[in-house]
């Protein structure tokens, strides 16, 4: 099933989710302030819609497990907490649940359909081929958008450049990072990167932790300005985090490594990101803020390069 018939499918599944939810908090508040209204002592019951949308929607690019996870727990605790209502409803004398009972409850429901409508907001942003927690282009769009531009680079000439860039320690700062900072950090270098780049150029998150600028009409050497003033922006920014790297706590300051290339006519994208990858690795220093040119050579030259 194509990822976009997927996402539109999610997206268009959550709308009836919070109008059944509309409806059941209706009902519930009918049986709370009006319990002659009705015999029974349990809180109205509602389709199992929600439960089906989280088993589709699992493993999809707009929301991850723990997210995934934490609204589960939201909604779960959300209906112990009506039928509980409900039941003091029924057996205090006054007639009415506590008011701190009530008030609780009434902050998980609002905070979980605050949630379905984020979650509603990012479904469309995924469609539309935006990453979400970047605010960049997402590697789907890209593979499109760049090669369009060798399309053009080989048919009129036209010269664009890409810059690969990498967050430096990664695999440190992911495991010791919590999910609200890693999120807080990918904010930051999604808008530092729309920052450096031209209104008619794009930035494009190409994987977890890989980002690519399509800077057109630009040499090489427009791409290495590019990445220049990048640099310059994190070093401004002084993004801080602490890594426990060998039992020894130390902060860091985010930076980043970066690879330019200008596409040359006959190139494909899947090799020029190839290369570039390749060659980041093989310079990108400890310190990191690497920053180079990728230079085009021939297959042998490189596999001579490779195995040396």
């Amino acid at each position: 099933m194509p990822v976009d018939y997927e996402l539109e499918q999610n997206l268009k599944a959550l709308a009836p989710v919070l109008d059944e939810h509309a409806d059941w908090y209706a009902r519930l508040m009918k049986k709370i302030l009006y319990p002659e209204t009705t015999e029974s002592a349990q809180a109205p019951g509602i389709s199992n819609g929600f439960g089906e949308w989280c088993a589709k929607a699992k493993g999809q690019s707009f929301i991850d497990e723990a997210t995934l996870r934490d609204l589960l727990r939201v909604y779960d605790e959300m209906h112990k907490l009506a039928q509980a209502l409900v039941s003091k409803t029924f057996t205090s004398k006054s007639k009415k649940p506590p008011y701190d009972d009530f008030e609780q409850f009434n902050s998980l429901y609002e905070g979980f359909i605050q949630r379905l409508r984020r979650l509603e907001q990012d479904c469309a942003l995924a469609d539309s081929g935006m990453d979400i927690e970047t605010g960049l282009r997402s590697a789907k769009s890209m593979e499109r958008d760049v090669r369009r531009e060798l399309e053009r680079r080989e048919r009129r000439g036209n010269p664009f450049t890409l810059a690969l860039a990498k967050i430096d320690n990664f695999n440190q700062i992911k495991d010791n990072l919590s999910e609200d900072q890693m999120k807080a950090m990918y904010e930051v270098v999604g808008r530092l990167i729309r920052k450096c780049i031209r209104s008619f150029d794009d930035g494009y998150r190409s994987d977890t932790n890989e980002f690519v600028m399509c800077l057109k009409h630009s040499v090489a050497s427009g791409g290495t300005a590019a990445v220049n003033r990048l640099s310059s922006y994190l070093e401004d920014e002084n993004f801080l985090f602490e890594l426990d790297i060998d039992g020894e706590k130390k902060r860091y300051t985010l930076t980043m490594s970066y690879c330019v290339a200008e596409p040359v006519p006959g190139d494909t994208l899947e090799e020029l990101l190839a290369n570039m990858r390749s060659d980041l690795q093989r310079w990108k220093e400890e310190e990191g803020g690497a920053a180079l040119e990728y230079v085009e050579i021939s297959p042998l030259q490189r596999y001579i390069t490779d195995n040396d």
